[in-house]
């Protein structure tokens, strides 16, 4: 391993929220969600930069949130259309080799602990990429497009709910940007799994903390599970 880079995707427009700024500048504990992901990886202390994707329009917004905090080596690019044209944005705009690792993050999950973040290079140096998971506790069925039915119960010990952050190397993203993409962008990759397809990706398990703010009422249940880490 040569250098970690950190990819953070926050590219946002706040329209699922159905507010009038992205979800990465609601405030947790009187920060944005987007200052606490940069100061947990600031934390981690590795990595040779990080990288903020963000929604074009939102740019100045964004040098205004976290310009204090950058350091020289650390950056700001555009998001393209889709979470993974976002994610392709931030990777292209580092020079890396085949031995750095790239931790990919969503930053409406503002909960990661130091401890995932060591697990996933180790990780991520046997299988080329790795991803923190959560165990599912519910009962759970398949239920197929355009039916009103289940005939197929999943086995919940075999079904885990994907978090970030993901990590990938390099040696296997210039495995993976030469496939091409699908032309229809509804069927780009949504997190580093579905792009891997059926290559082995690592797990590291994580926990009900890690919460992803979706929704106004996750901001609150954000509030009372936050960790100091």
């Amino acid at each position: 391993m040569n250098n970690l880079y950190a990819i953070l995707l926050a590219g946002g427009t706040g329209s699922r929220m159905g507010l009038d700024v992205p979800k990465q500048f609601l405030k947790l504990r009187g920060e944005s969600l987007l200052r606490h992901s940069v100061k947990r990886f600031q934390r981690f202390g590795l990595l040779k930069s990080i990288t903020i994707v963000s929604h074009p329009d939102w740019i100045l917004e964004t040098e205004k949130e976290v310009g204090d905090l950058l350091e020289p080596n650390d950056r700001i690019v555009e998001g393209g259309d889709t979470r993974h044209l976002s994610t392709l944005n931030g990777i292209n705009s580092i020079n890396y080799d085949g031995k750095d690792i790239f931790f990919i993050h969503d930053v409406a999950r503002p909960n990661f602990k130091q401890n995932e973040l060591y697990q996933l290079v180790e990780q991520t140096k046997i299988f080329g990429g790795a991803t923190l998971v959560c165990p599912v506790t519910e009962s759970l069925v398949r239920v197929k497009l355009h039916q009103n039915y289940s005939q197929e119960p999943l086995k919940r010990e075999e079904v885990y709910a994907v978090k970030t952050p993901q990590s990938v190397a390099g040696f296997m993203l210039v495995e993976l940007l030469n496939e091409s993409l699908p032309n229809n962008s509804k069927q780009h990759p949504t997190d580093l799994c579905t792009w891997m397809g059926e290559r082995r990706v690592g797990i590291v398990a994580t926990d009900f903390h890690n919460i992803k703010v979706t929704s106004p009422g996750d901001l609150a249940l954000a509030e009372s599970l936050y960790l100091i880490d």
